[in-house]
């Protein structure tokens, strides 16, 4: 290896994580590895169509082997076990369990975040999240029996940010479309949230359209309800109320998870995130970055960068250019988070969003088209945007030749 060559290492191939390496491995500049246990990426906003049964991995998951020899960096399939900063040095669980050490002379953490079941007692053993594509995969294995079977079941979601609003609408559709086939399975979803509204991080007339939305769709929404204590088959409320239900999914508040708060001393807050100086890197040492929802980023006007996809993926593409900087001498630059507004999808033909500070709320087809382009332009970071369009096409065909719900086992 060239005495200017770096060895860059990326911890999680999230959307931050992939986007990263492969802006570095097509520079050519840096050695550069992925650290990933999982064997293909999924693009997590979209997780909650792998739940519903409608997500089409043949098409859209991406094998980070394939993706790896196309883009000129080395994935290493495994686990971070620990870091030794002093010595530069990481240790990796492999997928076979060996453990391995690397060396590194950039560490970028990209692992985001979780949901957090805020030690909610009998969370986590009586319900299901909705953090990777494996729990995704879980949870249709739950679901899709009861879209299968005769009588009326109960599916439970808590939390309503981006992800149970999305879940939950996906969820309706689907029950809706299957009930063309006669098969005598009716679907009574509940979204349940602690906040006195449905989205509460969004404007409050974009709140109240999704809950109508929501409700025209014979959801049943709860709000000001915080869960108490979770059971098998039944979720207890603060104020008493049992909620039954056949499968039971989490996906309120998030955290980072234990292990961030045990990499060498690095300075982490209440929810396990990594703290950060604006220049993405690590309080204490310079040689180790973080992007995306695991780092607590501070922003000029006091706050912090809010974990959201768009601000994972603007920390990516900025912390690519920073490394083309720092290779010519020149100092990092702060990264500031440019909000392009908030977009949220209720089934496959429609979407709802906030743009424009939030000023302007806007709903319908064209805006669930806006929220397919925001992936498609995920898709062009790592392909290009030749073969995005012939994914395109090949969906489009798919869409035309097959039925709305594929009911895959």
């Amino acid at each position: 290896m060239s005495k200017q060559k770096k060895k860059t290492i990326v911890i999680g191939g999230g959307a931050a994580g992939l986007e990263l390496v492969t802006r570095l491995g097509r520079d050519k500049h840096d050695e550069v590895v992925l650290v990933e246990p999982s064997s293909h990426h999924f693009w997590k906003p979209r997780l909650h169509e792998i739940a519903a049964g409608t997500f089409d991995e043949e098409l859209d998951a991406v094998s980070y082997l394939k993706h790896a020899l196309c883009n000129k960096y080395r994935y290493l399939q495994g686990r971070m076990t620990g870091v030794d900063r002093a010595a530069k040095t990481l240790e990796v669980k492999t997928a076979e369990g060996r453990l391995v050490t690397e060396h590194y002379d950039r560490l970028v953490i990209a692992v985001g975040a979780v949901s957090n079941d805020f030690k909610t007692p009998g969370v986590a053993s009586h319900c299901m999240f909705l953090d990777s594509a494996e729990q995704a995969h879980n949870v249709w294995q739950r679901i899709n029996p009861l879209l299968r079977a005769q009588g009326e079941h109960r599916i439970s979601i808590v939390g309503a940010g981006a992800t149970g609003v999305e879940l939950v609408a996906e969820l309706a559709k689907v029950s809706q479309k299957l009930s063309r086939y006669n098969t005598g399975s009716e679907l009574q979803i509940t979204l349940i949230e602690a906040a006195d509204r449905v989205l509460p991080m969004s404007p409050e007339c974009m709140s109240e359209k999704v809950q109508s939305m929501l409700e025209k769709q014979g959801i049943r929404v709860l709000t000001n309800t915080r869960i108490q204590q979770a059971k098998s088959g039944a979720l207890i409320t603060a104020k008493g109320e049992v909620i039954e239900s056949d499968v039971q999914v989490w996906a309120a508040g998030i955290k980072c998870a234990d292990w961030l708060t045990q990499l060498d001393g690095l300075e982490t807050n209440r929810i396990h995130q990594l703290k950060v100086l604006p220049t993405l890197q690590s309080t204490l040492d310079e040689n180790i970055f973080v992007i995306g929802d695991s780092a607590e980023c501070p922003q000029p006007d006091g706050g912090f960068v809010p974990p959201r996809a768009q601000a994972a993926n603007q920390a990516a593409t900025h912390l690519a250019k920073q490394f083309k900087r720092q290779r010519k001498g020149k100092d990092l630059q702060p990264f500031v988070f440019n909000d392009g507004g908030m977009l949220v999808a209720l089934g496959h033909d429609y979407a709802v969003g906030a743009v424009m500070n939030d000023r302007v709320v806007l709903r319908g087809r064209q805006v669930r088209k806006l929220y397919d382009t925001i992936f498609r332009l995920h898709q062009q970071v790592l392909f290009g945007w030749g073969r995005v369009t012939r994914l395109m096409v090949l969906k489009r065909i798919k869409c035309l030749m097959n039925p709305y719900y594929n009911g895959r086992a």
